[in-house]
């Protein structure tokens, strides 16, 4: 996933951004800077690149997996999205356990400073506490309190918002809602909380282990 969002630099600018994905891969392909035509075609390879490592997500260093290769590309064009959406506090991307070591050795209180990146890196994780949290108090499933409306979905996305550190538009790719969506549900448990004490007092307990978390 790291090459293709390497090889897919080239047409990532904006002066590209309403360029089509076919269009988009041919200027990838003459581009004259890059190791991506050997990824694509066998008698383009260079003796000093290793391709295996790559090509061997898809199959090995076959013309399969070069096909296999050339339609992520594609596809990832298409969506708009890729590896840039899961690099954390723009610098680390990973698995939970690689992000953990990394908040662990780099993090620590005594040098993590308070750039925004490494705010972003201490609160992920947070994301799935929340949910967890959640779940375990209510007995839900997730799958349960996404497609229910209502209160507690309202009290996921806020907590989501504001104690794991994801935005209105990644919130609602994850409910499967429009951003917008998101923002009015988030008022409408503002609204709902002021009057409710249960409601007020189930977010507290919620945000109080938040809050010893992220300390």
């Amino acid at each position: 996933m790291l090459s293709r969002y390497i090889h897919l630099n080239p047409v990532r600018i904006k002066a590209l951004e309403k360029t089509e994905p076919r269009e988009k891969y041919k200027r990838l392909k003459s581009y004259s800077w890059s190791s991506l035509p050997g990824y694509l075609q066998k008698r383009k390879k260079q003796h000093f690149v290793s391709y295996n490592l790559v090509l061997g997500d898809f199959g090995g260093d076959t013309d399969k997996a070069r096909k296999g290769y050339r339609k992520a590309l594609i596809e990832e064009m298409i969506q708009g999205k890729g590896i840039s959406d899961q690099i954390i506090g723009q610098s680390v991307i990973g698995g939970e356990q690689f992000i953990a070591w990394v908040k662990e050795k780099y993090l620590s209180e005594e040098n993590d400073g308070e750039a925004p990146a490494h705010r972003a890196i201490k609160r992920h994780g947070l994301k799935d506490e929340i949910i967890q949290s959640i779940v375990r108090q209510t007995g839900k499933t997730f799958e349960l309190i996404k497609t229910e409306k209502g209160t507690l979905r309202r009290i996921m996305m806020d907590l989501l918002y504001r104690h794991g550190g994801l935005t209105n538009p990644e919130i609602g790719q994850l409910f499967g809602v429009d951003y917008s969506a998101v923002s009015q549900e988030r008022r409408r448990l503002r609204i709902h909380a002021e009057k409710d004490r249960k409601i007020r007092s189930f977010l507290q307990g919620i945000e109080s282990n938040m809050s010893r978390n992220e300390k």
